[in-house]
């Protein structure tokens, strides 16, 4: 009796992983597809969270770039920064992450598909 009812547990724990690696699947699968705000007049650049409720963020409005504090219930514009310091950091990013060996092997299987 207990041996049939440690199998059907084991099952169940089985089942369980196979579905939690289902979803993973579908998340990372098609979750890429959606456009988080790609061609959009405002566009969140980046954010740095200061603490559980507050973070700081660059937004592009249009051409220009902005520095804004956001915490609960209350966003505050600090200052507009300089778009070519900017584009800077973002081509720095860029760079960092094409040198990431993890990413060259996530773009290799994202052109495989």
């Amino acid at each position: 009796m207990e041996t049939v009812e440690l199998i059907l547990s084991f099952l169940k724990m089985i089942l369980g992983l196979a579905a939690v690696l289902a979803l993973l699947y579908v998340v990372l699968r098609f979750g890429k597809k959606m456009n988080y705000g790609g061609n959009q007049y405002i566009q969140m650049v980046e954010k740095v969270p200061l603490s559980n409720q507050a973070f700081l963020a660059v937004v592009r409005v249009g051409k220009s770039y902005h520095l804004a504090s956001v915490s609960s219930g209350k966003v505050d514009l600090l200052k507009e920064l300089p778009p070519e310091e900017v584009e800077e950091m973002m081509e720095r990013r860029r760079r960092q992450l094409e040198e990431n060996p993890v990413m060259h092997m996530w773009r290799k299987r994202n052109d495989r598909e």
